[in-house]
C-alpha cells in the first residue's frame, strides 16, 4: 500500500488515520457490540471523521520527483 515514493509524514498521518478510523468504526452503535461505554460510542461518529481527514490530508505531502 505504501511504497517508496511515500515520505515519512505521509506514511505517519495515513497509519494513523487508518487506525482512528478503524477504532470509531468498531466502537458504532451500528456494529451492534454491547458493553461499550456510552463515551466511547459518542466519540464515534468525530473519530471515523478524523480518521477520514487525516487520510486525505495524508495525499498532500508525496516526494517530489528527482530531476
Amino acid at each position: 500500500m505504501f511504497y517508496k515514493k511515500f515520505n515519512r509524514t505521509r506514511k505517519i498521518l495515513a497509519y494513523t488515520g487508518i487506525w482512528i478510523f478503524a477504532f470509531g468504526f468498531a466502537v458504532n452503535e451500528t456494529m451492534g457490540i454491547s458493553n461499550i461505554p456510552e463515551f466511547l460510542v459518542l466519540m464515534s461518529y468525530p473519530l471515523i471523521f478524523t480518521g477520514v481527514i487525516l487520510l486525505i490530508s495524508s495525499n498532500f505531502f508525496k516526494k517530489k520527483p528527482k530531476s
